[in-house]
């Protein structure tokens, strides 16, 4: 009976250890299919920069989301976000263009993060000079009711001295785009 108990102790642990394999397997099949989704966001998002659309750049938000950039107030939801959005949209040498290096799924698939890079161009308000800079970001995205995914979270951080002004004539290079 002691050899019963402990072929029977072995199997239990197979069959835990499978499942468990089985499991992981799983969420990795999901976040490889979330990651999916939020770079087909960052490009679109990309997509709304480039042609300056308002609505659909806050579309990639979610209504309580906070936003924090650099040379901008802290944001809080649709509202601020919407005011920030405008006046960078504004500035006819606005642009931006981002990359996520990283994106990392919970365990629980509702929520994620991209980590990656940004370049921008815009005006400076107070010498009207066209300027450029670069840093780093962080989005946290929330899995809504209809199965897309919006960022919560918002935060962007220039590089120490990345601000210069742009030469006349000079384009200003976007991050590379990296694919996982």
């Amino acid at each position: 009976m002691g050899n019963f108990k402990s072929v029977a102790l072995m199997g239990a642990c197979a069959l835990a250890l499978t499942a468990g394999a089985c499991t992981k397997a799983a969420h990795s099949t999901g976040a490889t299919d979330v990651s999916q989704a939020i770079k087909a966001d960052e490009k679109k998002w990309n997509a709304d920069f480039k042609s300056n659309d308002l609505e659909a750049l806050l579309g990639h938000y979610t209504d309580d989301a906070y936003f924090v950039a650099p040379g901008v107030k802290p944001a809080s939801g649709s509202t601020e976000i919407r005011k920030v959005y405008a006046d960078g949209t504004s500035d006819k040498n606005f642009s931006i263009s981002f990359a996520s290096d990283k994106i990392d799924v919970a365990d629980s698939g509702d929520m994620a993060y991209a980590r990656g890079r940004f370049t921008e161009k815009f005006t400076d308000p107070k010498t009207q000079k066209v300027m450029t800079d670069s840093g780093s970001y962080v989005t946290v995205y929330k899995k809504q009711s209809d199965g897309s995914w919006k960022a919560t979270e918002d935060f962007a951080a220039a590089d120490p001295d990345s601000t210069k002004p742009v030469e006349p004539g000079k384009a200003v290079t976007p991050p590379k785009m990296v694919s996982f």
